[in-house]
């Protein structure tokens, strides 16, 4: 992970639900960047294929995910590496708090498309 640039991995999706493991069709992985990495996202695919011996891993780059999607993946995911103790625990307040501060957002787009 160091060598990819990666301050935190995070598994979760279906994988991570009861009686689910080992029948998923995918492996839903979010990843957070350190400030100064390359981002490059097939490399980062590309060497979970190989350690995993399994192309069927959907990658979300928790940078730039939608509130939603990014409380989602942390707040229900596993971690699998964080670059400094607390690190998930810091993202996982912050997405949760992100996605409520705009959810009057949400409902305010949602309202506006109804008409």
């Amino acid at each position: 992970c160091d060598e990819l640039g990666l301050r935190l991995l995070v598994v979760f999706g279906g994988t991570l639900q009861e009686g689910r493991a080992g029948r998923a069709r995918d492996l839903d992985i979010g990843v957070s960047w350190r400030p100064d990495a390359e981002r490059d996202v097939i490399r980062v695919m590309g060497a979970l294929v190989d350690l995993l011996r399994f192309d069927g891993v959907d990658l979300m780059d928790l940078d730039c995910a939608g509130a939603v999607a990014r409380e989602q993946a942390l707040a229900y995911g596993l971690p699998l590496f964080e670059d400094r103790p607390g690190l998930f625990a810091r993202l996982q307040m912050a997405a949760i708090t992100e996605r409520m501060d705009t959810a009057w957002l949400r409902r305010l787009s949602l309202e506006r498309l109804a008409r």
